[in-house]
């Protein structure tokens, strides 16, 4: 990577960092866990939902997952059933106090949010929603890409050193 890249990448880390560092900050204002912020924003778009599915979407550990599950469940703000395509996996979705409880836990969130979209324009989000999408997976193909010729490379070199030997 040129240094160029590296100032570009590392410019828009930490922009993403400082938005999430902010959304945190406003979380635990108003007395909200922030793992709560993250599971109820995917609950909200999609539903239902499996843990894995929520962990992947935010990018955070499935203990911290799994400990937001729980407590929702504790509170009735969600049903959990077996799943239609994998029995393994477990679909989470909202009940009807659950989906109220997220409009009143995300309240204060949707109005920041529109507060913000109103200042920048939807059309500016929606375009930069879109180049990040397509960062994260440009990153994500080429972190495989490379894990993939690591292994290849593997076995490249076991096979002419065990030709070497014989």
């Amino acid at each position: 990577m040129t240094y160029e890249a590296d100032v570009a990448i590392g410019t828009l880390d930490a922009g993403v960092s400082r938005i999430k560092g902010l959304y945190t900050r406003f979380a635990q204002k108003h007395e909200i866990p922030y793992g709560i912020i993250q599971v109820a924003y995917v609950l909200g778009i999609h539903n239902p939902v499996t843990q894995k599915q929520i962990s992947e979407t935010c990018e955070i550990p499935k203990q911290t997952v799994n400990g937001v599950i729980r407590q929702l469940k504790a509170d009735q703000h969600i049903a959990i059933t077996v799943g239609k395509e994998d029995k393994r996996e477990k679909e989470i979705a909202l009940t009807q106090k659950g989906e109220a409880y997220i409009q009143c836990t995300l309240k204060p969130f949707s109005e920041l949010n529109k507060m913000v979209v109103d200042r920048v324009g939807a059309d500016f989000v929606k375009q930069l929603s879109q180049g990040l999408t397509t960062l994260g997976d440009m990153l994500e193909m080429e972190m495989e890409l490379q894990e993939v010729a690591a292994k290849w490379e593997g076995k490249i070199q076991k096979n002419i050193s065990g030709g070497n030997e014989q």
